[in-house]
């Protein structure tokens, strides 16, 4: 039987020289551990022999396991941000610029798809474990959504017909993303991802079904 090469860890408090990189290290770590095992079944042991690092170190960063789960939380809202506000910065009708945040959804996943897994884990998490509440309600507080942002300029440009209420695309477009970032986790198939999108894409721009 091979031998298992140990697992190298650092030990007691990082030193400042590499704190910036280890907390990032641990945060990716602790993402996938939460992305793939969800909350309850992630320890901070698990997470510490995976970031090779103590279980102390990570006190050093985050006192409790839930503003550990916080932090990831912060880090995939600022990710999301970041990427989908960048997509619909350039000019274009909604369903142009949607398109593009469609894009950068799959190119996410593609990339690593323990962000959407994570993103699409939270919901069942509050419910589960209610000490997270109070922490995520005021992270969702401060985040303004690229969505909306999205709609509130297509309705300022008279993009939508009279009859059409802004917020009910507004929760269109949400449900559209939420749907597809479940998909994706629950198939595991990035492939099959991406060709949803594709095949969404199509169909937003009238050419999914042919002419009869």
């Amino acid at each position: 039987m091979p031998k298992r090469t140990p697992v190298v860890r650092k030990l007691g408090r990082p030193r400042d020289v590499d704190s910036s990189d280890t907390r990032q290290n641990l945060l990716e770590v602790a993402r996938r551990s939460f992305a793939r095992d969800g909350y309850a079944a992630t320890t901070n042991r698990s997470i510490a022999d995976e970031a090779g690092i103590t279980t102390g170190a990570i006190y050093h960063y985050f006192p409790s396991k839930a503003e550990l789960y916080v932090g990831v939380y912060e880090v995939v809202l600022q990710i999301v941000a970041d990427n989908f506000d960048a997509a619909i910065d350039a000019p274009g009708s909604l369903l142009t610029r949607f398109s593009r945040a469609l894009d950068t959804a799959s190119n996410l996943n593609r990339s690593d798809s323990s962000i959407a897994g994570f993103l699409v884990g939270v919901p069942s998490e509050l419910q589960r474990h209610p000490e997270l509440i109070d922490f995520i309600r005021a992270l969702r507080t401060h985040a303004p959504t690229f969505v909306g942002r999205l709609v509130r300029e297509a309705a300022a440009a008279g993009e939508f017909r009279p009859d059409v209420q802004p917020r009910a695309v507004e929760d269109l477009l949400n449900a559209v993303l939420s749907g597809l970032a479940t998909f994706s986790t629950v198939s595991g198939d990035a492939e099959r991802h991406c060709g949803a999108i594709s095949a969404l894409q199509q169909l937003l721009a009238g050419e999914l079904i042919v002419p009869t």
